[in-house]
């Protein structure tokens, strides 16, 4: 019974929550009190081209007395966008070479210790960054880029698709269950509870549209969930961490492929990409929490759910197992339409904001988007059972 001893609870993912962090805490602890403080003012200290001067100003403190899980948590998130704003503050033609050591020695530490990479990550603007307003679960950032309602909005709709997520967790597990003991019955209620998630998450993502500008977003936003090395990078070498390297890291900003939920559907139905394509999402693990890249890891290890398709006699099985894949290829070509939008329509205009001109097309994970998406969308199309496969 290879399923019946996978929990949720070992991973730290949860039906009600699912990857995201339960109850993030909002504020660090008073010796923390700088953090805390240019966190909460980072969107006016940006604007107002202070925030390298205030970090200058910073004396090093011990990583070493954050308590727990959430407060180590909280420290990432808040130091990776201090530590964004510090880099993006003057464009791409005044990005520093060093990260000064008052930054760069605690957020590397505690980077170590969660096992997420020391850069702006999806598990930081997203999945413990957010704190409910009412019962009826609408959320706000804890803390925000510049960008006002457009950058909290875009935040709040990814991490509602966290949320519709959620339940898809167990019904994954139950589904490899059913496979390896041939309830094909229970399969089947499963992918169908499965394919109703990834309804839901298209519902919410097209929410996007009602209050994030293109022009906000790219403009404003986006550069501030850019990553540092690479081509095309105004610092192709990456970034020296002051007190950790002497040698420039390179790091891949933050993207949609750090989120947990699309790698762990892939994993659980065989979806394969191509080579140079699966060797960036694998590299996107690493700025996932340790635990939810096992979780992944886990899930393609132990599934059969594909095999057991193909090798079934019974039709309403196959075309259960197809409609979910549908399901997936059909957000994955909504994704595509608001990439367009909000990415590659904007950088083809003449008047986009020429200080961040190295962003260009490319995702802020460094990925050429739309030969990217298309090239993910295919392979996810190819798995469809039938017609000889």
């Amino acid at each position: 019974m290879i399923a019946a001893s996978m929990k949720l609870e070992d991973f730290y993912v949860c039906e009600e929550f699912g990857f995201m962090l339960p109850d993030p805490l909002c504020t660090l602890p008073d010796y923390f009190g700088q953090w805390n403080y240019l966190a909460e003012n980072l969107t006016s200290l940006i604007l107002q081209k202070r925030i390298r001067e205030e970090v200058d100003k910073m004396p090093v403190l011990d990583h070493n007395k954050l308590k727990d899980y959430r407060q180590l948590r909280l420290a990432h998130l808040q130091l990776s966008m201090i530590s964004s704003g510090y880099i993006w503050q003057d464009g791409d033609k005044g990005v520093p070479k060093v990260l000064p050591e008052c930054l760069a020695v605690p957020w590397y530490k505690v980077s170590e210790k969660i096992g997420i990479k020391p850069v702006v990550c999806h598990p930081d603007i997203v999945l413990c960054n957010w704190t409910l307003l009412d019962p009826q679960k609408n959320l706000r950032c804890l803390y925000a880029f510049p960008g006002g309602m457009d950058t909290n909005w875009f935040c709040m709709v990814t991490a509602r698709m966290e949320f519709d997520f959620a339940p898809a967790a167990k019904y994954i597990i139950d589904a490899i269950k059913a496979a390896d003991t041939e309830d094909t019955k229970a399969l089947i209620q499963n992918l169908i509870s499965i394919r109703q998630v990834i309804l839901q998450m298209k519902e919410t993502l097209k929410n996007m549209h009602e209050l994030v500008s293109a022009e906000i977003f790219y403009d404003t936003l986006r550069p501030f969930l850019s990553g540092w090395g690479g081509e095309g990078s105004p610092y192709p070498e990456g970034l020296i961490y002051e007190g950790i390297s002497e040698e420039p890291i390179q790091m891949s900003g933050g993207s949609a492929a750090q989120s947990s939920t699309l790698q762990c559907l892939d994993a659980a139905f065989g979806v394969q990409h191509e080579t140079s394509i699966q060797k960036f999402l694998l590299k996107m693990r690493d700025h996932m929490p340790n635990a939810h890249k096992k979780f992944i890891e886990t899930i393609s290890e132990k599934s059969n759910i594909r095999t057991y398709v193909v090798k079934s006699d019974d039709e309403s099985l196959k075309q259960c197992f197809n409609q979910v894949l549908e399901a997936m290829i059909d957000f994955r070509s909504y994704h595509l339409q608001v990439v367009t939008k909000y990415v590659v329509v904007m950088s083809n205009r003449q008047t986009r904001n020429q200080e961040y001109e190295s962003l260009s097309k490319k995702g802020t994970g460094g990925t050429s988007l739309l030969p990217f998406l298309k090239s993910i969308r295919q392979s996810t199309t190819e798995k469809l059972v039938g017609q000889g496969n």
